[in-house]
């Protein structure tokens, strides 16, 4: 069974850090440290495991740290920023899995496009050494790329000429749609294994600024603090902690407080209940901050969330979802009047 429930002290291939108003998140994956054996995590490769806890690390600082107003993301390996998806992974996945990996890793860079367009939340990139494939594209889900000019650090969209197959997680669509890359540029692009470095990836829009390496970190951490300082998220807000979720998975239900999940295999069916709200609504602001991760519409949307992604991956033979409500009608009336 794969779990999407990590926390930041159980983490083994990023590490958190908060600055004030701005969070560093280090790519440093854990080379024996994948989600199953039989593959290494070589080059700051990644696997589902390194994306899950991405996603918790990004949901930790939406909720627990409102005055954060931007994420720097670089890595913790000296020669590599990352090799992207784990090949050998890839080779040993069914297509159901492949198609789920993919699924999740543009999810969770689609969250942080939102949380920049949305919530007042940016991102910046410090791409220092290789930066390939699903590597390049979390650093396309950045509202701005710093890369070192130091011969060796290049950007690339490799799968083409290496696998056959096109970028899985958005890379082209962020190249033409979101940085404005010119057509021919982003085929030629796309089809060249060694990737772009220095004057020519700044040219082709690829990135957005060119330090020499030892500025790389310095300058990053300027920008980023620049754009934190104007994000219109808290500076002085309390956050809300997100407790470990409390579930209950036997056999054929899971169960949460706000939700229930019956499985039919032999129909190839899951009926999802939602619960409605078992307590008074709470009044104020004060009240639901109060209230903390258990404020209903919070639980519940963890617990779909869990739900979901645990149906998506690790029961593939259901094919069908069947929503429904049960609760206090009036409750859930009021809470949306709240």
């Amino acid at each position: 069974m794969i779990s999407f429930e990590t926390a930041p002290e159980r983490y083994q291939h990023w590490k958190l850090a908060i600055d004030g108003r701005l969070a560093i998140l280090v790519l440093d994956v854990k080379e024996d440290g994948g989600l199953k054996a039989g593959y290494e995590l070589k080059l700051n490769s990644y696997d589902l495991g390194v994306d899950i806890e991405l996603h918790d690390a990004l949901q930790r600082i939406r909720f627990e740290h409102p005055e954060v107003g931007c994420v720097l993301i670089t890595s913790g390996k000296e020669r590599v920023f990352s090799a992207g998806a784990n090949i050998r992974m890839l080779s040993q996945s069914s297509h159901s899995e492949k198609v789920n990996f993919c699924k999740f890793t543009n999810e969770t860079r689609n969250g942080m496009e939102d949380a920049s367009r949305h919530g007042g939340l940016s991102f910046v990139c410090a791409v220092g050494g290789p930066c390939a494939g699903g590597g390049y594209e979390l650093a396309l889900a950045c509202d701005l790329i710093v890369m070192a000019d130091d011969g060796s650090t290049s950007v690339s969209l490799p799968e083409v000429p290496l696998l056959a197959v096109l970028p899985g997680t958005g890379g082209l669509t962020r190249l033409v749609d979101k940085r404005k890359v010119r057509r021919d540029r982003a085929d030629f692009f796309c089809t060249t294994e060694e990737g772009v470095r220095g004057k020519r990836a700044l040219d082709w829009r690829l990135v957005d600024e060119l330090v020499p390496r030892s500025k790389l970190e310095e300058t990053a951490k300027a920008r980023a603090r620049t754009l934190a300082e104007g994000s219109p998220r808290p500076q002085g807000a309390k956050g809300i902690r997100l407790a470990p979720l409390a579930v209950t998975r036997e056999s054929e239900r899971i169960s949460y407080p706000a939700l229930r999940v019956n499985l039919d295999r032999a129909l190839r069916t899951a009926g999802i209940t939602v619960l409605g709200p078992a307590t008074p609504v709470p009044e104020s602001a004060d009240a639901i901050h109060a209230a903390g991760a258990d404020f209903w519409p919070l639980a519940l949307a963890r617990a779909l969330d869990d739900a979901i992604l645990y149906l998506r991956t690790n029961e593939p033979e259901i094919g069908t979802w069947v929503f429904k409500s049960e609760g206090d009608a009036a409750l859930v009336d009021a809470m949306d009047a709240v």
